[in-house]
């Protein structure tokens, strides 16, 4: 059936306003309690606790060695509102942000494709998010989908534009380990491009990179040792293809136990085909090269730290937030590659409409456990000392007694 013109060029170029509000509904329907009931979940109540104690000065509080500036900034506000809204709070800030980096997509800056909104309901729509949508400890996983846009992007021309880019990439850059994994892709950039929005913007990323590799050396030698000793390297590359392109391309078809031969013949099925798509002629080249660059950075950097327990990525539903970035960079590769011509494309185009129809069946993510938040606010309040159970069953918010 032909598309008529105007058809055509709202598929090609939609309205943000369009592509964010279909995104918003998908976040809606993959996990609508986040919104009716929003719960804390697992390190939230950390990051609660200690901006409901220190303040400001949690913000020099690593956690997992790393400095959260974002999360922080966000928990510093729920610390000053009506207890009963801290967790609404957290779960508000973690749907801006992910809406934010979904619109990234669509800037007049992005060179990746607009066909359909099709790369902004990516980020959205990648189907292994256990832990990660609507919550705010793992919002970072999908801000550093957003440093890499900020990557690809053309340099600012306008002052708003100057001011963007600088803020974003020092507030992502000093939430989590992303500025240490993409900081040779910043300055590949600036050196390519040779311009002062790319020398600075590089500048800031190794700035960023410096800070929280300083937190992770400090944290890591004031930690116990607790590495496994001898590590299992033959899982990896059935990690890789159980959890990328099985994840994808299987979904919910994809068993529980995956043979170690097979996985590792889709492990590096799965890294030939992310090096075809980004370095394949045609359009988008230079963005499908920025992307598969940065998806063997993520994910060797991801897989290294992950090392003392890659046994768990063959159980479902745990080490979602590793794969995330990489799945999500592997989707954009596709689609950059399907809104071209020629039979690759074609394949590229199946490829996607067949990982949304196998993934349907677990894009609703279980809701969590109602622990009753509101049961509690009352007495966090009146400034009483209180322990609060959230989710996982497990994690606590431990509040000491405050004067009022």
């Amino acid at each position: 059936m032909k598309t008529t013109g105007g058809t055509r060029r709202f598929l090609e170029d939609p309205p943000l306003w369009a592509v964010v509000t279909v995104c918003t509904a998908v976040l809606g329907l993959r996990r609508a309690e986040a919104w009716s009931n929003p719960q804390f979940w697992a390190e939230d109540s950390v990051f609660y606790q200690k901006a409901m104690t220190e303040g400001a000065g949690a913000f020099l509080d690593p956690m997992g060695g790393y400095l959260h500036t974002v999360l922080r900034s966000v928990a510093l506000l729920a610390a000053h509102v009506d207890p009963l809204l801290a967790p609404a709070v957290f779960v508000g800030a973690a749907t801006l942000a992910t809406l934010y980096v979904c619109g990234l997509t669509l800037s007049s800056r992005s060179p990746l494709p607009r066909f359909a909104g099709l790369c902004a309901l990516a980020v959205v729509l990648v189907p292994e998010t256990h832990e990660v949508l609507l919550n705010l400890v793992n919002l970072q996983w999908i801000l550093g989908a957003g440093l890499v846009l900020v990557l690809l992007s053309v340099d600012p021309a306008r002052p708003g534009q100057w001011a963007h880019d600088v803020v974003a990439v020092a507030a992502m850059g000093m939430t989590g380990p992303f500025c240490i994994i993409l900081a040779p892709l910043f300055l590949l950039r600036a050196l390519l491009r040779k311009s002062r929005a790319s020398t600075l913007l590089a500048g800031i990323v190794v700035a960023c990179a410096c800070v929280q590799a300083l937190m992770l050396h400090e944290t890591a030698s004031a930690a116990p040792d607790l590495s496994p000793g001898t590590v299992p390297y033959r899982f990896i590359l059935p990690i890789i293809g159980r959890r990328i392109a099985g994840s994808l391309l299987v979904g919910s078809l994809l068993g529980q136990d995956t043979d170690q031969v097979v996985g590792t013949l889709v492990g590096l099925l799965t890294l030939a085909g992310v090096a075809y798509l980004a370095l394949r002629p045609g359009m988008y080249r230079m963005a499908r090269l920025g992307l598969g660059l940065a998806f063997f950075l993520i994910l060797a950097g991801t897989l290294y730290r992950a090392s003392n327990g890659y046994y768990l990525f063959f159980t479902p539903e745990t080490r979602a937030r590793y794969v995330y970035i990489p799945q999500l960079l592997a989707l954009w590769l596709l689609v950059a590659s399907a809104v071209q011509s020629g039979r690759p494309a074609q394949i590229c185009a199946l490829l996607c409409v067949w990982a949304l129809l196998v993934n349907l069946p677990r894009l609703r993510e279980p809701a969590y456990p109602d622990l009753h938040w509101a049961d509690y606010a009352g007495r966090i309040r009146a400034g009483e000392a209180v322990s609060v159970p959230v989710n996982p069953r497990g994690f606590t918010v431990e509040l000491p007694a405050r004067a009022k």
